[in-house]
């Protein structure tokens, strides 16, 4: 059944390479904006994401999935398109919280908007 086929190879792909780089600015590591300021009401964080699209042809696009607890995605956002199969995805999560610790995870959907399971989750720093 094609539909299986697409799910479990994307899931595999997805895990398998799913990447977080933090965005922004120079300098240290995560402990650097760890210390940050309390609330959260500075929103012009971002973090960088990127990923290998499946060569699966059925793929046609991705959803990030995002959340500040592990487990739990509040948000999501569309990373568009799949370009091709094995091309490396890229995509920015904008308007987070400088220092706010963030876990991402993907999913890829088909043309009749039928996704995969997650991917594994990865988490990063906001800068």
């Amino acid at each position: 059944m094609d539909k299986f086929r697409f799910f479990t190879f994307l899931i595999f792909s997805l895990s398998a390479i799913l990447l977080c780089h933090c965005g922004g600015g120079g300098g240290g590591g995560e402990s650097a904006g760890s210390g940050g300021s309390g609330g959260g009401g500075d929103t012009s964080g971002s973090l960088n994401l990127a990923w290998e699209a499946s060569p699966d042809s059925a793929a046609v696009g991705h959803l990030v999935y995002y959340g500040t607890r592990s487990g739990t995605y509040e948000h999501s956002a569309d990373a568009g398109a799949t370009p091709g199969s094995s091309v490396t995805i890229s995509h920015t999560l904008q308007g987070l919280s400088k220092g706010q610790t963030y876990y991402i995870a993907v999913t890829a959907y088909d043309r009749y908007r039928n996704e995969s399971d997650f991917s594994n989750e990865v988490s990063g720093v906001a800068r």
